[in-house]
């Protein structure tokens, strides 16, 4: 079992992103932190384009009855609710109990675990195991400036191919994870934005590390990471579909500061995650709605990410 010195901090900066939106959010009716299909039309209702990300996914992990699905970073349970209207059996893991409740009031079976933590009771347990977007989270800028991010993906692939039932006829993962186009140097990231010009690279990635953590991987990392474990049989570009939808999230925000109706239970939420914590929740908002950063690393003409969403099959 993989242990490394900034988990706690990985886990507590997760919490506290996650305290952040699902106070903040739900007031304006955004429970669903992933991103859609929009099918080449912007004009596809985000409920729909996230819908049609849901279903592509558990088409390509063959999601039918009787089918059992590990979701290691459930969120709000969207997918999972999916699962379960498919006749298959779902099982999420999350490190925020505030969507471990979430998830219960809806009936559906999440556990408060780190993927890390797994243990030898889920060996051989599932069919597949789906990652819709927490691979972003496993690895800090600092275990990147050590070289730990090939150890820390090896791990996780170890840890699907242990929970893998190896006579299920399925045995896939399947993950939807943003991937550095231009790497940034993890070391500049650790350092303050203000070190950097204002909208440079080092300046966005530097206000994304403090407002979310996390690293991404390279192009064909997860590759050389799995290959013992599992072979890559299918990639699908979704880099213009997370701008679609982060783009429709800015305006979602924008438009509850205009709506008289929606303002006082918005406002509400963001001062109580802001009288718990302060610094993290102006970050956050500096982060998302002054230098949007967040919308940055996918805006066209040449964003500095891509967003994949990959399949692999079992081997061996």
């Amino acid at each position: 079992m993989l242990k490394l010195e900034s988990d706690k901090e990985r886990l507590k900066t997760t919490k506290v992103n996650y305290i952040f939106w699902n106070k903040i959010f739900p007031t304006i009716e955004l429970t669903d932190y992933t991103e859609g299909m929009f099918n080449g039309d912007p004009d596809t209702p985000i409920d729909v384009a996230q819908l049609n990300q849901i279903n592509y996914i558990l088409d390509e992990v063959e999601c039918g009855k009787g089918v059992r699905i590990l979701e290691v970073g459930c969120g709000n349970g969207h997918l999972l609710e999916e699962i379960r209207k498919r006749g298959a059996n779902g099982i999420g893991i999350t490190i925020s109990p505030e969507e471990v409740a979430f998830c219960k009031q809806r009936g559906l079976d999440v556990r408060l675990l780190n993927y890390r933590d797994i243990d030898d009771e889920w060996t051989h347990k599932f069919d597949a195991v789906i990652a819709n977007g927490s691979v972003e989270h496993f690895v800090q800028a600092k275990e990147a400036s050590q070289n730990l991010d090939d150890a820390i993906y090896r791990n996780f692939f170890e840890i699907c191919r242990r929970v893998i039932n190896p006579k299920s006829s399925i045995k896939k993962i399947i993950n939807t994870t943003i991937f550095f186009v231009r790497k940034p140097d993890p070391r500049n990231l650790l350092k303050s934005p203000f070190a950097f010009s204002w909208g440079s690279d080092n300046f966005h990635w530097s206000m994304l590390n403090k407002s979310f953590a996390g690293w991404y991987p390279v192009e064909g990392q997860l590759e050389r990471c799995a290959k013992d474990y599992f072979n890559l049989v299918k990639t699908v570009d979704g880099t213009y579909d997370y701008h679609l939808t982060s783009e429709h999230w800015l305006r979602r925000v924008k438009k509850a500061f205009t709506d008289f109706r929606e303002l006082p239970k918005f406002i509400r939420a963001f001062l109580s995650v802001l009288i718990r914590h302060p610094v993290h929740t102006l970050t956050m908002t500096a982060c998302c709605m002054v230098t949007q950063s967040w919308g940055w690393q996918f805006r066209p003409p040449n964003p500095p990410i891509k967003l994949l969403r990959q399949t692999w099959k079992y081997h061996g």
